[in-house]
Protein backbone atom coordinates (compact mmCIF):
# COMPACT_ATOMS: atom_id res chain seq x y z
CA UNK A 1 0.00 0.00 0.00
CA UNK A 2 1.62 3.41 -0.80
CA UNK A 3 2.35 5.91 1.50
CA UNK A 4 -0.50 8.17 0.08
CA UNK A 5 -3.26 5.99 0.67
CA UNK A 6 -1.94 5.01 4.54
CA UNK A 7 -2.22 8.67 5.12
CA UNK A 8 -5.61 9.24 3.97
CA UNK A 9 -6.74 6.27 5.40
CA UNK A 10 -5.10 7.30 9.67
CA UNK A 11 -7.06 10.75 8.43
CA UNK A 12 -3.46 11.94 8.49
CA UNK A 13 -3.42 15.22 6.02
CA UNK A 14 -2.37 14.40 2.29
CA UNK A 15 0.76 15.82 0.50
CA UNK A 16 0.52 19.44 -1.24
CA UNK A 17 1.30 16.91 -4.33
CA UNK A 18 -2.40 15.21 -3.93
CA UNK A 19 -5.66 16.04 -5.11
CA UNK A 20 -7.94 18.35 -3.03
CA UNK A 21 -11.00 16.64 -2.67
CA UNK A 22 -14.72 17.46 -1.16
CA UNK A 23 -14.56 16.73 2.50
CA UNK A 24 -18.08 17.18 3.35
CA UNK A 25 -20.30 14.19 3.58
CA UNK A 26 -17.24 12.33 1.32
CA UNK A 27 -18.92 9.14 3.66
CA UNK A 28 -21.14 8.64 1.07
CA UNK A 29 -21.35 7.03 -2.13
CA UNK A 30 -20.44 10.09 -5.03
CA UNK A 31 -21.81 8.92 -8.04
CA UNK A 32 -25.27 7.39 -7.07
CA UNK A 33 -26.08 9.97 -5.14
CA UNK A 34 -25.34 12.89 -7.37
CA UNK A 35 -27.63 11.57 -10.07
CA UNK A 36 -30.56 11.29 -7.76
CA UNK A 37 -30.28 14.74 -6.62
CA UNK A 38 -29.92 16.24 -10.15
CA UNK A 39 -33.16 14.00 -10.97
CA UNK A 40 -34.86 15.83 -7.81
CA UNK A 41 -33.89 19.15 -8.80
CA UNK A 42 -35.20 18.88 -12.16
CA UNK A 43 -38.37 17.72 -11.07
CA UNK A 44 -38.90 20.47 -8.33
CA UNK A 45 -38.06 22.66 -11.37
CA UNK A 46 -40.87 21.44 -13.37
CA UNK A 47 -43.61 21.83 -10.86
CA UNK A 48 -42.45 25.48 -9.78
CA UNK A 49 -42.60 26.37 -13.09
CA UNK A 50 -46.29 24.52 -13.65
CA UNK A 51 -47.41 26.67 -10.46
CA UNK A 52 -46.43 29.52 -11.80
CA UNK A 53 -48.01 29.40 -15.05
CA UNK A 54 -50.98 28.38 -13.03
CA UNK A 55 -50.76 31.66 -11.39
CA UNK A 56 -50.62 34.02 -14.48
CA UNK A 57 -53.18 32.46 -16.09
CA UNK A 58 -55.70 32.84 -13.00
CA UNK A 59 -54.24 36.65 -12.61
CA UNK A 60 -54.76 37.61 -16.34
CA UNK A 61 -58.44 35.99 -16.33
CA UNK A 62 -59.09 38.93 -12.76
CA UNK A 63 -57.69 41.47 -14.28
CA UNK A 64 -59.39 41.15 -17.78
CA UNK A 65 -62.88 39.92 -17.34
CA UNK A 66 -65.26 42.22 -15.31
CA UNK A 67 -66.73 41.08 -12.27
CA UNK A 68 -69.88 38.98 -11.96
CA UNK A 69 -72.70 41.65 -10.93
CA UNK A 70 -74.34 38.86 -8.41
CA UNK A 71 -70.92 37.68 -7.21
CA UNK A 72 -69.89 41.55 -6.47
CA UNK A 73 -73.39 42.26 -4.56
CA UNK A 74 -71.41 42.98 -1.29
CA UNK A 75 -69.16 45.78 -2.67
CA UNK A 76 -70.49 48.54 -3.48
CA UNK A 77 -72.50 49.97 -6.33
CA UNK A 78 -71.17 51.84 -8.85
CA UNK A 79 -74.02 53.66 -9.27
CA UNK A 80 -74.71 54.77 -5.79
CA UNK A 81 -78.10 55.78 -5.15
CA UNK A 82 -77.83 60.13 -5.15
CA UNK A 83 -78.10 61.76 -2.27
CA UNK A 84 -80.65 64.69 -1.45
CA UNK A 85 -80.01 67.76 -2.11
CA UNK A 86 -78.24 69.85 1.03
CA UNK A 87 -80.79 73.26 1.49
CA UNK A 88 -78.84 76.05 2.41
CA UNK A 89 -79.57 76.12 5.75
CA UNK A 90 -77.47 73.02 5.64
CA UNK A 91 -80.13 70.38 6.72
CA UNK A 92 -80.94 67.03 4.26
CA UNK A 93 -84.51 68.04 3.04
CA UNK A 94 -86.44 64.65 4.79
CA UNK A 95 -90.00 66.49 5.13
CA UNK A 96 -92.14 67.71 1.61
CA UNK A 97 -90.89 71.07 0.95
CA UNK A 98 -93.27 73.99 0.97
CA UNK A 99 -92.64 74.45 -2.50
CA UNK A 100 -94.27 71.07 -3.35
CA UNK A 101 -97.19 72.29 -1.59
CA UNK A 102 -98.32 75.61 -3.36
CA UNK A 103 -101.30 76.54 -4.93
CA UNK A 104 -101.48 77.23 -8.65
CA UNK A 105 -101.84 81.02 -7.93
CA UNK A 106 -98.17 80.49 -5.51
CA UNK A 107 -96.87 78.43 -7.93
CA UNK A 108 -96.96 81.02 -10.76
CA UNK A 109 -95.56 83.70 -8.46
CA UNK A 110 -92.87 81.43 -6.98
CA UNK A 111 -91.99 80.34 -10.94
CA UNK A 112 -92.03 84.29 -12.16
CA UNK A 113 -89.21 84.53 -8.87
CA UNK A 114 -87.08 81.71 -9.98
CA UNK A 115 -87.33 83.49 -13.90
CA UNK A 116 -86.18 86.70 -12.14
CA UNK A 117 -83.58 85.32 -10.89
CA UNK A 118 -82.13 83.82 -13.79
CA UNK A 119 -82.27 87.23 -15.45
CA UNK A 120 -79.82 88.25 -12.68
CA UNK A 121 -77.48 86.56 -13.15
CA UNK A 122 -74.63 86.65 -15.57
CA UNK A 123 -71.62 84.64 -16.29
CA UNK A 124 -69.70 86.79 -18.67
CA UNK A 125 -68.09 90.55 -17.89
CA UNK A 126 -70.83 92.85 -16.23
CA UNK A 127 -70.93 94.97 -19.74
CA UNK A 128 -73.08 97.88 -20.22
CA UNK A 129 -75.74 95.45 -21.72
CA UNK A 130 -76.09 92.86 -19.62
CA UNK A 131 -75.90 95.73 -16.83
CA UNK A 132 -79.02 97.02 -18.14
CA UNK A 133 -80.32 93.40 -18.20
CA UNK A 134 -79.43 92.76 -14.60
CA UNK A 135 -80.43 95.97 -13.36
CA UNK A 136 -84.18 95.65 -15.03
CA UNK A 137 -84.63 92.35 -13.66
CA UNK A 138 -83.82 93.10 -10.15
CA UNK A 139 -85.84 95.99 -9.62
CA UNK A 140 -88.57 93.83 -11.35
CA UNK A 141 -87.74 91.26 -8.90
CA UNK A 142 -87.94 94.12 -5.81
CA UNK A 143 -91.28 95.08 -7.52
CA UNK A 144 -92.75 91.87 -7.23
CA UNK A 145 -91.31 91.08 -3.77
CA UNK A 146 -92.88 94.11 -2.21
CA UNK A 147 -96.36 93.02 -3.75
CA UNK A 148 -95.98 89.98 -1.11
CA UNK A 149 -98.45 89.71 1.82
CA UNK A 150 -97.81 87.12 4.88
CA UNK A 151 -99.72 84.36 2.83
CA UNK A 152 -96.73 84.17 0.60
CA UNK A 153 -94.24 83.73 3.73
CA UNK A 154 -94.02 79.57 3.19
CA UNK A 155 -93.44 80.17 -0.44
CA UNK A 156 -90.28 82.53 0.65
CA UNK A 157 -89.33 80.60 3.22
CA UNK A 158 -89.40 77.33 0.65
CA UNK A 159 -87.39 79.80 -2.08
CA UNK A 160 -84.85 80.88 0.65
CA UNK A 161 -84.29 77.37 1.74
CA UNK A 162 -83.42 76.21 -1.65
CA UNK A 163 -82.21 79.17 -3.44
CA UNK A 164 -78.01 78.40 -4.06
CA UNK A 165 -77.15 82.11 -4.94
CA UNK A 166 -76.37 84.30 -1.71
CA UNK A 167 -77.71 87.70 -3.76
CA UNK A 168 -80.65 86.29 -4.76
CA UNK A 169 -80.94 85.20 -0.94
CA UNK A 170 -80.87 88.77 -0.21
CA UNK A 171 -83.78 89.59 -1.63
CA UNK A 172 -86.16 86.75 -0.18
CA UNK A 173 -84.44 88.42 3.37
CA UNK A 174 -85.66 91.54 2.61
CA UNK A 175 -88.90 90.42 1.52
CA UNK A 176 -89.60 88.64 4.58
CA UNK A 177 -88.24 91.47 6.44
CA UNK A 178 -91.20 93.61 5.16
CA UNK A 179 -93.65 91.55 5.76
CA UNK A 180 -92.75 91.32 9.43
CA UNK A 181 -95.20 89.01 10.48
CA UNK A 182 -94.20 86.57 13.39
CA UNK A 183 -93.78 83.32 10.91
CA UNK A 184 -91.66 85.48 8.27
CA UNK A 185 -89.51 86.42 11.47
CA UNK A 186 -89.01 83.19 13.02
CA UNK A 187 -87.77 82.36 9.71
CA UNK A 188 -85.37 84.79 9.55
CA UNK A 189 -84.05 83.85 13.14
CA UNK A 190 -83.75 80.09 11.65
CA UNK A 191 -82.18 81.38 9.11
CA UNK A 192 -79.52 83.93 11.29
CA UNK A 193 -78.56 80.65 13.05
CA UNK A 194 -77.69 78.66 9.83
CA UNK A 195 -75.12 81.69 8.53
CA UNK A 196 -73.60 81.42 12.00
CA UNK A 197 -73.11 77.57 11.25
CA UNK A 198 -71.93 78.42 7.92
CA UNK A 199 -69.46 81.14 9.03
CA UNK A 200 -71.54 83.51 6.03
CA UNK A 201 -70.35 86.75 7.83
CA UNK A 202 -72.24 88.60 5.12
CA UNK A 203 -75.55 86.90 5.10
CA UNK A 204 -75.38 87.34 8.80
CA UNK A 205 -75.56 91.02 8.20
CA UNK A 206 -78.26 91.28 5.37
CA UNK A 207 -80.36 88.36 7.86
CA UNK A 208 -79.93 90.99 10.76
CA UNK A 209 -80.76 93.69 8.77
CA UNK A 210 -83.88 92.55 7.50
CA UNK A 211 -85.09 91.77 11.28
CA UNK A 212 -85.07 95.55 11.90
CA UNK A 213 -86.94 96.33 8.79
CA UNK A 214 -90.18 94.89 10.13
CA UNK A 215 -90.69 97.14 12.90
CA UNK A 216 -92.94 95.26 15.41
CA UNK A 217 -93.29 94.49 18.74
CA UNK A 218 -92.10 91.21 17.80
CA UNK A 219 -88.83 92.45 15.75
CA UNK A 220 -87.99 94.58 19.02
CA UNK A 221 -87.87 91.98 21.18
CA UNK A 222 -85.88 89.54 19.87
CA UNK A 223 -83.22 92.36 18.74
CA UNK A 224 -83.34 93.21 22.38
CA UNK A 225 -82.83 89.79 23.19
CA UNK A 226 -80.04 88.86 20.91
CA UNK A 227 -78.18 92.42 21.58
CA UNK A 228 -77.54 90.95 25.29
CA UNK A 229 -77.95 87.51 24.72
CA UNK A 230 -74.47 85.87 25.34
CA UNK A 231 -74.01 83.01 22.25
CA UNK A 232 -74.35 85.92 19.96
CA UNK A 233 -71.89 87.80 21.42
CA UNK A 234 -70.16 87.05 18.06
CA UNK A 235 -72.71 89.80 16.21
CA UNK A 236 -73.70 91.65 19.80
CA UNK A 237 -72.84 94.80 17.63
CA UNK A 238 -74.77 94.41 14.66
CA UNK A 239 -78.09 93.42 16.80
CA UNK A 240 -77.14 96.79 18.48
CA UNK A 241 -76.82 98.67 15.17
CA UNK A 242 -80.70 97.02 14.05
CA UNK A 243 -81.97 98.41 17.01
CA UNK A 244 -81.00 101.92 16.17
CA UNK A 245 -82.61 101.15 12.93
CA UNK A 246 -85.70 100.47 14.31
CA UNK A 247 -88.89 102.06 13.76
CA UNK A 248 -89.15 101.65 18.18
CA UNK A 249 -85.14 102.50 18.37
CA UNK A 250 -86.23 104.84 21.68
CA UNK A 251 -87.37 101.38 23.30
CA UNK A 252 -84.13 100.62 23.72
CA UNK A 253 -82.15 103.09 25.52
CA UNK A 254 -82.03 101.28 28.27
CA UNK A 255 -79.90 98.49 26.16
CA UNK A 256 -77.83 101.20 24.33
CA UNK A 257 -76.48 102.82 28.16
CA UNK A 258 -75.72 98.91 29.10
CA UNK A 259 -73.21 98.20 26.67
CA UNK A 260 -71.45 101.68 26.54
CA UNK A 261 -68.77 99.78 28.66
CA UNK A 262 -69.09 96.34 26.93
CA UNK A 263 -66.10 94.62 26.67
CA UNK A 264 -66.73 92.17 23.62
CA UNK A 265 -66.02 94.45 21.16
CA UNK A 266 -65.51 98.20 20.55
CA UNK A 267 -68.01 98.10 17.50
CA UNK A 268 -70.67 97.23 20.68
CA UNK A 269 -69.43 100.35 22.12
CA UNK A 270 -69.50 102.87 18.74
CA UNK A 271 -73.44 101.84 17.86
CA UNK A 272 -74.24 101.94 21.61
CA UNK A 273 -72.98 105.49 21.44
CA UNK A 274 -74.73 106.21 17.95
CA UNK A 275 -78.16 104.52 19.76
CA UNK A 276 -77.98 107.60 22.51
CA UNK A 277 -77.24 109.97 20.17
CA UNK A 278 -80.13 109.65 18.40
CA UNK A 279 -82.45 108.57 20.78
CA UNK A 280 -80.89 109.54 24.33
CA UNK A 281 -81.61 112.47 26.17
CA UNK A 282 -79.52 114.65 28.91
CA UNK A 283 -80.01 111.64 31.49
CA UNK A 284 -77.54 109.88 29.86
CA UNK A 285 -75.20 112.27 29.39
CA UNK A 286 -73.62 111.22 32.77
CA UNK A 287 -73.45 107.48 31.96
CA UNK A 288 -71.50 109.19 28.33
CA UNK A 289 -69.21 110.95 30.38
CA UNK A 290 -68.18 108.15 32.46
CA UNK A 291 -67.25 105.83 29.53
CA UNK A 292 -65.58 108.68 27.68
CA UNK A 293 -63.13 108.79 30.65
CA UNK A 294 -62.54 105.52 31.14
CA UNK A 295 -62.19 104.86 27.08
CA UNK A 296 -59.06 103.71 25.68
CA UNK A 297 -59.80 102.84 21.69
CA UNK A 298 -59.86 106.39 19.71
CA UNK A 299 -63.26 105.39 17.51
CA UNK A 300 -65.14 104.97 20.30
CA UNK A 301 -64.02 108.12 22.21
CA UNK A 302 -65.02 110.14 19.15
CA UNK A 303 -68.39 108.47 18.97
CA UNK A 304 -69.05 109.08 22.70
CA UNK A 305 -68.27 112.55 22.08
CA UNK A 306 -70.81 112.89 18.55
CA UNK A 307 -73.79 111.24 21.56
CA UNK A 308 -72.84 113.79 23.75
CA UNK A 309 -73.29 116.39 20.92
CA UNK A 310 -76.22 115.01 19.25
CA UNK A 311 -77.87 114.89 23.30
CA UNK A 312 -77.05 118.45 23.58
CA UNK A 313 -76.31 119.10 27.35
CA UNK A 314 -74.76 121.93 28.41
CA UNK A 315 -73.18 120.11 31.35
CA UNK A 316 -71.25 118.11 29.41
CA UNK A 317 -69.32 121.08 27.55
CA UNK A 318 -66.18 120.82 30.56
CA UNK A 319 -65.56 117.19 29.52
CA UNK A 320 -65.77 118.02 25.79
CA UNK A 321 -63.48 121.07 26.18
CA UNK A 322 -61.38 118.97 28.32
CA UNK A 323 -60.52 116.53 25.75
CA UNK A 324 -60.27 119.64 22.67
CA UNK A 325 -57.36 121.05 24.52
CA UNK A 326 -55.60 118.26 26.01
CA UNK A 327 -56.13 114.50 23.91
CA UNK A 328 -53.29 113.78 21.67
CA UNK A 329 -55.64 111.97 18.93
CA UNK A 330 -56.09 115.14 15.95
CA UNK A 331 -59.45 113.24 14.94
CA UNK A 332 -60.63 113.05 18.88
CA UNK A 333 -59.91 116.61 19.08
CA UNK A 334 -61.92 117.56 15.46
CA UNK A 335 -65.22 115.59 17.42
CA UNK A 336 -64.87 117.53 19.85
CA UNK A 337 -65.09 121.16 18.28
CA UNK A 338 -68.06 118.96 16.37
CA UNK A 339 -69.56 118.41 19.57
CA UNK A 340 -69.72 121.68 20.84
CA UNK A 341 -71.06 122.91 17.72
CA UNK A 342 -73.97 120.94 18.13
CA UNK A 343 -74.11 121.32 21.16
CA UNK A 344 -74.75 125.50 20.66
CA UNK A 345 -75.06 128.42 23.18
CA UNK A 346 -72.57 130.55 24.81
CA UNK A 347 -71.17 127.93 26.55
CA UNK A 348 -70.24 126.16 23.96
CA UNK A 349 -68.83 129.67 21.78
CA UNK A 350 -66.68 130.57 24.66
CA UNK A 351 -64.98 127.27 24.94
CA UNK A 352 -64.18 127.05 21.25
CA UNK A 353 -62.91 130.83 21.52
CA UNK A 354 -60.41 129.91 24.40
CA UNK A 355 -59.56 126.64 22.30
CA UNK A 356 -58.90 129.04 18.62
CA UNK A 357 -56.99 131.56 20.67
CA UNK A 358 -54.57 128.74 22.18
CA UNK A 359 -53.73 127.95 18.69
CA UNK A 360 -53.77 124.47 17.89
CA UNK A 361 -50.65 122.28 16.80
CA UNK A 362 -53.08 121.04 14.04
CA UNK A 363 -53.93 123.47 11.08
CA UNK A 364 -56.67 120.67 10.66
CA UNK A 365 -58.25 121.40 14.42
CA UNK A 366 -57.81 125.09 14.01
CA UNK A 367 -59.51 125.30 10.78
CA UNK A 368 -62.30 123.16 12.28
CA UNK A 369 -62.97 125.56 15.67
CA UNK A 370 -62.78 128.79 12.92
CA UNK A 371 -65.30 127.46 10.92
CA UNK A 372 -67.35 126.08 13.72
CA UNK A 373 -67.57 129.51 15.39
CA UNK A 374 -68.33 130.87 12.10
CA UNK A 375 -71.77 128.60 11.89
CA UNK A 376 -72.65 129.80 15.05
CA UNK A 377 -72.45 133.51 13.84
CA UNK A 378 -69.43 134.77 15.53
CA UNK A 379 -66.79 136.04 13.31
CA UNK A 380 -64.94 137.75 15.97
Amino acid sequence: MSESKVASRKGTPLSEESPSLPTRFSFLPRPHNAEMGNSLIQWIAILALLCLGWFVSTLWTNVGTPPDPVVSEETPSVQAEPKLPVTPSGIEEKTTSSLDTLSPEHREISDSIFDLFQKCQWNEALDASTAHRVARARDDLEALLEGLGPEHVPMLLGLLKEEPDFINRRFLLKALGKIGSEEALVGLIDHYHWSVEMDKESEVKHTIDSLALANTEFSLKVLREYSLAEDTVQHRYRFVEALTRHERAEDAVDIYSQLLRDPSHFRVRQRAAYGLKTNGGNNHSQSIETALAEEKNAYVRQSYLGALGGIRDVNSIPVVEKILLEDANVSTRISAVRALLNIDGSAAIQALMQARDRVDSSQRVQQEIITALQKLGYEG
